[in-house]
């Protein structure tokens, strides 16, 4: 949403629907701590945070008020007289208006003061930039706010953009950036990225002491702190411990011990790792004599145990400032930093949150906030040489996690992409999906990405023509069967059935022969009945058989059907024979059945999706590229078009599913990401694991983040959709990602 949508949004709307909206929005500046109250009887009040998040205590003692009244200090103290009276004890108002407030920090403060209470004030401003934090404070003001301006769209078009700039334009845009780079081999960072965890992960190994680590115990230790390593660390890791073991100027990197298959790491490395952990610790000790310094210099007034806990306070707030403000914060710690690029207020507001969870008087808390603010100024701005080793040890940390995709907004951003896709879904995926039936769960990877797809909002196309060939792709598994397998059934082993170039087949005997799986096929038939009726399957197209075929797919992969005359009336029939011409002469080295009807089915994909595309895709960009797709691994199709419509230059159509695997599918949830950025950054490992990434890798990172910000938030959006549809149509063999499975 534009911010002056918000703003003409919160002057119409009525009260109710303020405090519906605020309560969304304290929702998500909170988390699940915060819990909504409603009616005339809420006792003064329109929320609380819950008091076990920030301490024990029998009652809550935070509220929260949401108002449209005029007099925004009136209406502040006749809530907190309010909430005494009915017996409840404040210790911090969150006050929501939705007008202007002038001098708002000057207003909490005094308020404050006089009421005895911690007041905090969201006005109109506020709520306009941050109303596109997340998916729920959107959809809030759809359901809130938006009819409050409908009026706008009955008299004329907007003044507003049709399409604001979305959060995190320019972080995303350095990723994605970086990712292309690296999907063709122009950078090995993750490489050497993977390469440094699998050493941290084997840090803590003695051979000597019995502590080895197997594949497996590496892979949960790392995906236990680092959850967005779990997708590409699963195909790689038996590979680059095969690398680090090899020996390389006649030592390894990695010891390997083949009777246990365990791993550490050789003695030298052992003893360097113990010399730099006390390096580490030594670092943080300096840095935090630093901020004591800073703290003695500032000569406040506080009670010593409030004192003592300011150190600690301070550490905790710039481990929080990573967390929420990462990307800024590693350009402000860069070598050669950007002015402007750490906020002062969000430093503010880090601080505030951090002092407001710790349990101490009110006066206290006024100057344990006051005096953090000036030894941060200090710190951050005016830093001391430890202290800047110090950020920019955590800076590099972030830079690593970032690769990784470890951050926040770049989750919220692959989870948001996930929403906006239109996919035709191809005939290879929906047999893969197919064969996948009697697969454990946690192993059905292109169910589970269709799953997880259509639970994010994702619109999933089952055509006619793809139905005909998943149909006649059975069809002929079956034939092969009963010529074939039928009458040697009782002889068939794995190592038999792997022979087939049937991967249904394959797939029915890997089943069948897992004798441990009681619900294993005991037959063929049994086998095709997961799927469709084997008595109707009279032929390539049998009509009966194929509506229950239909029916299965749409319902157990939530796919939308498409009857082959709607999908042809919006394609030009002369595109569609050159296209397929053009398609089948890049295949005549090809001697499958049916290969013209093929050809035909794969152009009217191709076409459609350029044919959507342009008559739905009219409006600006968006940042998640096109979004009308075919989902496939063809390739020979998708480079026919050139070869058919030279001058034309149409973009791609086709998505290669490892798009969403790699960057959706299995991402971890934003809650996840939160947790394992609020884990790392406190500990030791917040400053040693950024040591794990080459100097060289940090630097090309950091110069994609700069160049990211040379551009306007505008601009890189529209470089976003760009990168975006780059990636989403890569077809290099280094994209994909190689997964164990059971087919």
């Amino acid at each position: 949403m534009s911010p002056d949508l918000v703003k003409l949004a919160l002057e119409h709307c009525g009260t109710s629907e303020f405090e519906k909206y605020s309560q969304t929005m304290l929702a998500a500046l909170i988390g699940p701590a915060f819990k909504p109250l409603g009616g005339h009887k809420d006792g003064g009040a329109d929320g609380f945070v819950d008091a076990d998040i920030w301490e024990q205590t029998d009652k809550p003692n935070r509220f929260f008020q949401a108002s449209k009244t005029l007099d925004v200090e009136k209406k502040i103290k006749e809530t907190i007289t309010r909430l005494k009276e009915v017996g409840r004890g404040p210790d911090l108002l969150y006050y929501s208006s939705s007008l202007v407030v002038p001098y708002i920090d000057k207003l909490e403060m005094t308020l404050s003061d006089e009421l005895g209470v911690t007041i905090k004030i969201y006005d109109r401003n506020w709520f306009a930039q941050r109303a596109n934090t997340n998916k729920d404070v959107e959809a809030a003001f759809g359901q809130y706010l938006r009819p409050a301006v409908q009026f706008l769209e009955e008299i004329a078009a907007p003044s507003f953009p049709a399409q604001p700039v979305f959060q995190n334009a320019q972080a995303v845009c350095a990723f994605l950036s970086h990712e292309l780079e690296r999907r063709i081999g122009t950078t090995k960072t993750l490489e050497g990225v993977c390469d440094g965890l699998l050493i941290w992960a084997l840090e803590e190994t003695d051979p000597d002491a019995g502590k080895l680590l197997t594949q497996k115990q590496i892979l949960e230790k790392i995906e236990n702190v680092v959850p967005t390593a779990r997708k590409f660390l699963r195909g790689q890791i038996g590979e680059r411990l095969t690398a680090l073991t090899v020996k390389k100027a006649g030592a390894r990197t990695v010891n390997v011990h083949t009777k246990e298959g365990a791993y550490c790491l050789p003695y030298e490395a052992r003893k360097h790792i113990r010399e730099s952990l006390l390096e580490d610790e030594k670092l943080k000790v300096e840095v935090t004599d630093s901020f004591r310094k800073r703290i003695v210099d500032a000569a406040m007034q506080l009670d010593e145990k409030v004192l003592e806990q300011i150190p600690d306070l301070i550490h905790k707030t710039v481990e929080k400032l990573f967390e929420q403000q990462g990307y800024n914060a590693v350009r402000h710690f860069a070598d050669e930093p950007e002015q402007g690029a750490l906020d002062v207020r969000s430093v503010i507001e880090v601080a505030a949150e951090v002092v407001e969870a710790v349990k101490m008087s009110h006066d206290s808390r006024v100057k344990a906030k006051h005096l953090i603010k000036q030894v941060l100024r200090g710190a951050l701005y005016n830093s001391e040489p430890i202290e800047r080793a110090y950020f920019g040890r955590l800076a590099r940390t972030y830079v690593l996690l970032f690769v990784l995709k470890n951050t926040p907004e770049l989750i919220e951003h692959f989870s948001s992409m996930a929403k906006h896709f239109v996919l035709y879904v191809g005939t290879d995926i929906l047999v893969r999906a197919i064969s996948e039936y009697y697969l454990p769960n946690d192993d059905k990877m292109t169910v589970n990405t269709l799953k997880i797809l259509q639970q994010a909002g994702a619109k999933l196309i089952l055509s006619e023509p793809t139905l005909e060939e998943v149909h006649s792709h059975i069809y002929a598994a079956d034939r092969e069967y009963d010529n074939t397998y039928a009458e040697v059934e009782a002889i068939v082993d794995r190592d038999l059935a792997s022979e087939s170039d049937r991967i249904l087949i394959r797939a029915y005997y890997y089943a069948k022969l897992e004798h441990e799986n009681p619900n294993r096929p005991r037959s063929w038939g049994a086998y095709l009945g997961n799927f469709l009726t084997k008595e109707k399957l009279l032929g390539p197209t049998s009509p009966q058989s194929m509506r229950s075929l239909r029916d299965t797919l749409t319902a157990r992969y939530g796919l939308t059907f498409e009857a082959r005359e709607d999908m042809m009336r919006e394609i030009d029939q002369e595109d569609l024979k050159k296209l397929t011409e053009a398609i089948k002469n890049l295949r005549k080295e090809s001697h499958r059945r049916n290969e013209d009807i093929r050809a035909a089915n794969d152009a009217a994909h191709i076409l459609l999706v350029q044919r959507k595309r342009k008559a739905e895709e009219k409006e600006v960009t968006s940042p998640y590229g096109y979004r009308t797709w075919w989902l496939t691994q063809e390739t020979k199709s998708g480079l026919a078009v050139a070869y058919a419509f030279p001058k034309r230059h149409l973009p791609r159509a086709i998505m290669r599913p490892e798009l969403l695997i790699n960057y959706i599918a299995y991402n971890p949830t934003t809650a996840e990401v939160r947790r394992s950025m609020g884990e790392i950054f406190p500990s030791l490992m917040g400053i040693r694991l950024g040591t794990r990434l080459d100097q060289s890798h940090f630097e090309k990172i950091m110069g994609k983040i700069k160049d990211a910000h040379r551009t306007d938030p505008a601009r890189a959006q529209a470089m976003v959709a760009e990168h975006s549809n780059a990636l989403i149509s890569q077809t290099l063999r280094d994209f994909s990602i190689k997964y164990t499975s059971a087919i």
